[in-house]
C-alpha cells in the first residue's frame, strides 16, 4: 500500500512529496499503521519495488488482498498520476467500509463514483464476481484494467483469452478488454473480440500511450479495419480446414459426426459454418461446433419450404448440452440469444433461409457443399462478407465521444 497513518493521526502518502532522507528519519522515530485495520505496518524503502507499506502478516487486514508485485505497483502509480494529470480528484487505495473493499483507484466523474481495479494476476471466478457485484450493489461502477502481462498475443490480430478475461470484458460502447503495461507506459485496448476457437480470438488491438490518451477517449469506439480483419479470418479458416479439423480429437466428435453423416470431408465442410459474429463470444463452445449444430443438425433437417421459429432455435440451443455459454457479468444473461439472432440473420443474407415474419423463417435451400478448392475459396469469401456486414451494422454508429458508463450494467441481478 502507498498510504499509512502516523502515530499522531496524520497521513503519509508515498506518491506525494516525500524524499528518502525524510522517510528514513521518520521510520527511525515513529510507527505507521494501516488506515483500515489500524494494525502496524512496515515502511519498505527497497530498490526493487516502489516504496510502500506492508502488513507484517498479509492476512491481518480486514480487506483481503494479494501480494503486489513490483510490476503492479509501478502500474498503479502510473495510473494514479495519469488520472491526476487530467484534473481528476483521485484517491488511491480508498477504503469502502460498506463492502470492505479497497479499489486501487477511486474517482468521481459527472456525479458517478468509479472504482478502478488494476489486476496483474488471475482471480477465481468467485472472487472476481463477488468484487464486481459488491461495487454495483452500492452504486459504484467498477472498471477492470488488466496488467499488460496478462495479454497473450499470437500475432498482431490474434490473442488467447481465458475464462478470467471474460469476467473483465466491458460491455460499452462495445465489448472490449483493457490492459495497461507500466513498462511501455501505455494501454492496449482489445476490441472486436471474435472467437475462432474456444480460446483463440480475433481482435483489433489499439495501442494508447498515456501521454496521448485521456480517460474519456480511452472508452471511445475506434473505426473497424474491415479489410485486414477479412484477410486474417480467411487465412485462418483456410489453414483450419486443411490442417486442424482433419485431426480434431474425441472432444469434438459432435462436429465430425455431423460432417461424416452428410458425407462431407473435414476440408470441405459448409462455408456457412465458422463465420465471425459480433456476439459469438457469448458461447464457450467452439464456434465451428455450435454453428454446425444449428446449420446441419437443426436447420439442415428441415425440408426446402418448411418453416421454423426463432423460439424453436432458442429451445434447441437451450437443451443441447454440448453448447455451453460463458459467464459475462457486464452483459445481459440473454446475450447468447443475440449471437443466435446474428447467425440466423447471416443465414438469411447468405440465402439459406428467409425471414417471413418477426420471429418466423422459411428454409429456401440446403447449406453449400463445396467440392473443389475454387468453390471453397469462393463460397467462404461470400459468407465471410455477409458475416462482416453484421459488424458494420452494429458498430459503425459509435465513432464519436462515448458516454463511458451506464448507471448499472444490464447483467446485474
Amino acid at each position: 500500500m502507498f498510504v499509512a497513518r502516523r502515530e499522531n493521526g496524520g497521513e503519509v502518502h508515498l506518491l506525494e512529496s516525500c524524499n528518502e532522507k525524510e522517510l528514513l528519519a521518520m521510520r527511525k522515530k515513529e510507527r505507521f499503521f494501516c488506515p483500515i485495520c489500524r494494525r502496524e505496518v512496515q515502511l519498505k524503502l527497497g530498490k526493487q519495488k516502489r516504496w510502500h507499506f506492508a502488513h507484517k502478516k498479509l492476512n491481518q487486514c480486514l480487506v483481503s488482498s494479494e501480494p503486489e508485485s513490483a510490476y503492479h505497483m509501478r502500474g498503479k502509480e502510473q495510473l494514479y498520476r495519469w488520472l491526476k494529470s487530467q484534473g481528476f480528484h483521485v484517491k488511491i487505495e480508498h477504503y469502502l467500509p460498506e463492502i470492505r473493499q479497497r479499489p486501487d483507484l477511486f474517482i468521481e466523474m459527472k456525479g458517478r463514483q468509479i472504482a478502478i481495479e488494476y489486476q496483474c494476476a488471475s482471480l477465481s471466478t468467485e472472487q472476481l464476481l463477488k468484487r464486481t457485484r459488491s461495487y454495483w450493489e452500492i452504486g459504484i461502477q467498477i472498471i477492470w484494467i488488466l496488467g499488460g502481462n496478462q495479454l497473450k498475443r499470437h500475432s498482431a490480430y490474434w490473442i488467447s483469452l481465458s475464462s478470467f478475461h471474460f469476467l473483465c470484458i466491458q460491455s460499452y460502447p462495445q465489448p472490449s478488454l483493457l490492459f495497461f503495461c507500466p513498462n511501455e507506459k501505455s494501454f492496449l485496448k482489445c476490441e472486436l473480440l471474435t472467437p475462432f476457437s474456444a480460446k483463440v480470438y480475433l481482435s483489433q488491438i489499439i495501442y494508447c500511450p498515456v501521454r496521448t490518451i485521456t480517460f474519456e477517449k480511452l472508452f471511445c469506439q475506434a473505426p473497424i479495419t474491415k479489410e485486414r480483419l477479412e484477410r486474417e479470418w480467411q487465412n485462418k479458416k483456410t489453414y483450419f480446414r486443411t490442417n486442424v479439423l482433419p485431426i480434431w480429437n474425441y472432444s469434438h466428435k459432435s462436429l465430425l459426426h455431423l460432417l461424416y453423416q452428410y458425407h462431407l470431408s473435414p476440408s470441405c465442410f459448409p462455408s456457412e459454418i465458422g463465420v465471425p459474429l459480433p456476439s459469438a463470444f457469448a458461447f464457450q463452445t467452439h464456434p465451428f461446433v455450435w454453428q454446425a449444430l444449428l446449420c446441419i443438425d437443426f436447420i439442415g433437417k428441415f425440408k426446402i419450404g418448411e418453416y421454423f421459429s426463432l423460439h424453436a432455435v432458442f429451445y434447441y440451443v437451450n437443451k443441447k448440452r454440448s453448447i455451453q455459454r460463458r459467464t459475462l457479468p457486464y452483459f445481459s444473461q440473454n446475450v447468447w440469444q443475440f449471437a443466435i439472432v446474428e447467425y440466423v440473420t447471416f443465414l438469411c443474407k447468405a440465402g439459406m433461409i428467409e425471414k417471413v415474419d418477426v420471429h418466423k423463417y422459411r428454409k429456401i435451400r440446403q447449406f453449400m457443399m463445396p467440392k473443389t478448392e475454387g468453390e471453397i475459396k469462393e463460397y467462404d469469401a461470400i459468407c465471410l462478407s455477409h458475416a462482416l456486414s453484421l459488424f458494420e451494422t452494429k458498430y459503425n454508429m459509435g465513432k464519436g465521444k462515448a458516454d463511458i458508463i451506464k448507471e448499472y450494467p444490464e447483467g446485474i441481478t
